[in-house]
């Protein structure tokens, strides 16, 4: 049943059996359209009551639209009696600056962002085009906005995530970061599967923290994004170790697995010099996702440069 829409989000409550009220958050490759949220399926399996906010685009929930469906949702909340907030990447951020607002026992969030801002957190340029003074001011996630506990789910190798994570955790009490090894930004689906979501979600109710640890572990294990994980990882330091990976293992990578490893390793061909190689890979790279202007852009960018360094030859010769 939707019970809020306005231009930036809307609400949709699913009634079921469960002590608690489970309030999803997206990430930003959902939007809404009037009848799904988040979560829904996991909820409709598992029979959990459930309040899923779906952003209409990548906005990070604007404070304005949340506190407005909040106020709508108002009868909801009061009849539930604990109320468990759960998103990733922006729904995480979500997750975890509307604790208070939602009187949250729980919240989990994976790979979350404290802010967006490019002037709070220039260290992550992701989301920059997705950023807009007039929605986001002073959206940076804030001691005064914690409540219950929190569990912050996070890949220590992404060293992005990881900077989001540890600022999170020391302006917010009674946060705990769960490290979950070589899952990149992607840590969420490390934990996909009906039994093993209502166990994280359980372990969470009960601060088993123990158990957390072991859920994590057993999820990266049997993570599939695995391989691609450990694949990029070794670019930074064993480039010539990834290529073997990358041969052994590269069958099972996803298009967007593959793609994003292609241009991870034509950055590092560049730093090594080897630029015909990298030019190889960044054409592949832009061919496979032509729509991706980073990409297009950072290929034109390196085919300047080798172009400077023709022209320069000559002159010297």
């Amino acid at each position: 049943m939707l019970v809020y829409a306005d231009e930036n989000l809307e609400v949709i409550h699913r009634r079921g059996g469960s002590p608690y009220l489970l309030v999803t958050f997206n990430e930003m490759e959902m939007q809404a359209n009037g009848s799904r949220f988040w979560g829904q399926r996991f909820c409709e399996k598992a029979d959990i009551a459930a309040l899923g906010f779906i952003s209409h685009r990548p906005n990070w929930f604007p404070a304005a639209s949340v506190v407005a469906a909040v106020r709508a949702a108002a009868p909801i909340l009061a009849a539930a009696p604990e109320r468990i907030l759960y998103g990733h990447s922006q729904g995480g951020y979500a997750a975890l600056r509307y604790r208070r607002r939602f009187g949250a026992a729980v919240a989990i969030a994976f790979c979350p962002q404290i802010s967006i801002d490019p002037k709070a957190v220039p260290f992550d340029n992701r989301f920059i085009r997705h950023f807009a003074a007039d929605l986001h001011g002073k959206m940076g996630i804030a001691a005064d906005q914690a409540a219950g506990r929190a569990y912050l789910f996070y890949d220590p190798f992404h060293t992005v995530d990881r900077r989001h994570a540890e600022r999170i955790a020391a302006v917010q009490e009674d946060t705990h970061l769960i490290p979950v090894h070589m899952t990149g930004h992607g840590t969420v689906r490390a934990f996909a599967g009906t039994a093993r979501a209502l166990s994280l979600i359980e372990a969470c109710r009960n601060d088993d923290r123990a158990g957390l640890k072991a859920l994590a572990r057993s999820a990266r294990v049997g993570a599939t994004l695995r391989p691609y994980q450990i694949a990029v990882a070794a670019i930074a330091r064993h480039p010539a170790w990834a290529d073997q990976f990358l041969q052994r293992f590269g069958h099972g990578f996803s298009p967007v697995e593959r793609v994003n490893f292609l241009y991870h390793r034509a950055n590092r061909h560049i730093r090594d010099g080897e630029l015909s190689v990298a030019r190889a890979m960044l054409a592949q790279a832009v061919e496979l996702q032509p729509t991706n202007a980073g990409f297009a852009r950072r290929l034109e960018e390196l085919e300047s440069r080798m172009s400077r360094a023709r022209v320069g030859t000559l002159e010297a010769v």
